[in-house]
């Protein structure tokens, strides 16, 4: 049986954040809510196309082999 959560929206625009200051609240405790739900850290926040528009949260380290 699915289960439904209602979060708060944003209508910020986005494009221009640098760091996870630059980003609403809303948007803040959306990704905590992931975090949380999953129980997996978010890592990396894509806010448009351009490489200068990706926030790095947590370093990322590959497993390999």
């Amino acid at each position: 049986e699915p289960v439904y959560e209602t979060l708060e929206g944003w209508n910020e625009d986005i494009t221009s954040a640098r760091s996870i200051k630059d980003l609403p609240l809303a948007l803040k405790r959306y990704i905590a809510f992931i975090e949380k739900y999953t129980g997996v850290p978010v890592s990396i926040i894509s806010v448009g196309p351009d490489r200068e528009q990706t926030i790095v949260l947590k370093e990322f380290i590959p497993l390999l082999g």
